[in-house]
């Protein structure tokens, strides 16, 4: 009677703490249908294969090789709302700018270059830099919530985020410790969530073919990109870069996605950054 008694009590016990019973949970998934034949907006592409709302891009490459004067471009002709690369101009956008490398006198000399360059400049509502000396000690390090909290309210405001770059803004993180880029994969989804377009420098490793450290830190980005600059091409006064996309979610990826020149193009003194091919 005893090992009845017992053989029923472990028997409801299971069924109570280990069998949750599924009609009294509530359905989380939608039908394919209803999602096929639903009214979802596009999103707005702001510059093809490197800045889309609600996408995140990492763009890769060697030291010198030119990544952040290109990204400080498209940042420049984002926010003043005109055509980069040969792309159609679209709606000013509010760009935030992460720079964890540059001094001040460095940030004023290239987006003066850069103003020149595209004969705009931005209202103060549309761009904004966060820079080495914005916060006592430094930028915060970003793979911590406390860290990334004390950028939040600039990175809510703004609709597309650039940080430059990744080992220099997520400074306690190993690149080759998958668990270290689980905080970052966590808040680069909200912004992409929340209709951000996101774009992450990074470095290449020592092939040059692919971005330095484990895949996880890719996890989360829809594309990748990976920038050489063109030993051949490039002198003292113009440098070119070329630019594959190695991985896209939304088609194929290509061998070359462009190549961009930027210096004194023209050879007349003037700083300027073109779409070579």
């Amino acid at each position: 009677m005893s090992d009845q008694k017992h053989t029923q009590q472990f028997s409801q016990n299971s069924e109570s703490t280990n069998t949750p019973n599924p009609l009294h949970q509530l359905r989380k998934a939608d039908s394919v249908l209803s999602i096929v034949q639903a009214d979802i907006p596009q999103p707005c592409i702001i510059v093809p294969s490197i800045l889309t709302a609600g996408e995140a891009t990492l763009l890769a490459a060697g030291a010198g090789s030119g990544k952040t004067y290109i990204s400080q471009y498209i940042a420049a002709c984002v926010a003043a709302g005109i055509t980069s690369f040969g792309n159609e101009p679209c709606e000013a956008k509010k760009v935030l700018y992460i720079d964890a490398e540059l001094g001040l006198h460095q940030i004023q000399a290239r987006f003066g270059n850069i103003f020149n360059a595209i004969g705009a400049g931005p209202g103060d509502q549309f761009f904004r830099v966060i820079h080495k000396k914005s916060f006592k000690g430094g930028i915060p390090n970003l793979a911590t919530p406390d860290g990334f909290d004390a950028l939040a309210s600039d990175i809510e405001w703004a609709d597309v985020v650039i940080f430059d770059n990744l080992s220099a803004l997520y400074t306690s993180a190993e690149e080759l410790n998958q668990n270290d880029w689980n905080y970052y994969n966590k808040c680069i989804d909200a912004l992409r969530n929340e209709g951000k377009a996101i774009l992450i420098l990074h470095h290449t490793d020592k092939t040059g073919k692919n971005y330095r450290g484990h895949t996880e830190i890719a996890r989360a980005v829809d594309n990748v990109l990976i920038a050489a600059k063109d030993l051949k091409l490039s002198t003292n006064a113009v440098t070119v870069v070329d630019i594959a996309q190695s991985k896209s979610r939304n088609g194929a990826s290509s061998e070359k996605l462009m190549s961009i020149a930027f210096g004194d193009v023209y050879n007349d003194g003037q700083f300027l950054m073109v779409r070579a091919k």
